[in-house]
């Protein structure tokens, strides 16, 4: 699909939407948007599902966009309708999980180093991690929140939009997320009580 893009060479689409009929161009406007919008959308699919699947993410989003064309946003909007396909597509690529924390814990046995979590692919420093080792603490709705708020500068009602959540939802969960995250640093960061000595009299 990436390839198709760049080429020109779009997906023949047999069932498109009502709103296709009275579009000048949709070929047109929709590559206008790809360019416009894919660099930011590459670095936020990295970010949220990590390398090994960033291509699949972009290219199923892009070609629902391509199909759904007639429903994609003018201007900054289409960015917004582009986050909100992707965290559903996101989202499936996880469904299992489970299954790959199982094989990580294997893997572990084994004596073989398990890939970090996705974000230590863009940040390595000691406070980084710190960060990412308290936002792990955190539950996956308001993580996904915190992301969107810190990684791609969203406002509340832009995050509103793409989780599909009202604003006062996103405020109490960004509330929750930063409140959690303080405490976790805290308590990473505080010296562990020292061992009694002379042991037990």
């Amino acid at each position: 699909m990436l390839y198709a893009v760049r080429s020109g060479h779009l997906p023949d689409v047999n069932a498109r939407s009502e709103a296709w009929s009275g579009m000048a161009d949709p070929e047109a406007r929709f590559i206008a948007v790809y360019e416009k919008v894919f660099p930011d959308f590459y670095a936020y699919s990295r970010r949220r599902a990590g390398p090994d699947v960033t291509d699949d993410v972009v290219a199923d989003t892009f070609l629902t966009a391509w199909r759904r064309i007639g429903d994609l946003p003018e201007g900054p909007e289409a960015l917004l309708w582009l986050y909100q396909v992707a965290y559903r597509s996101i989202g499936h690529q996880w469904r299992g999980v489970s299954r790959r924390k199982k094989l990580e814990a294997k893997l572990n046995s084994l004596g073989r180093a398990v890939a970090p979590p996705t974000e230590d692919f863009v940040v390595q420093t000691d406070e980084a991690r710190q960060i990412l080792q308290a936002a792990s603490r955190l539950k996956p709705a308001d993580y996904e929140v915190l992301r969107l708020a810190s990684w791609e500068q969203l406002s509340h009602a832009e995050i509103s939009q793409v989780l599909g959540i009202s604003t006062d939802a996103v405020t109490q969960r960004l509330y929750r997320a930063r409140k959690t995250i303080t405490k976790e640093i805290n308590r990473i960061q505080s010296p562990s009580p020292a061992a009694p000595k002379g042991g037990v009299s």
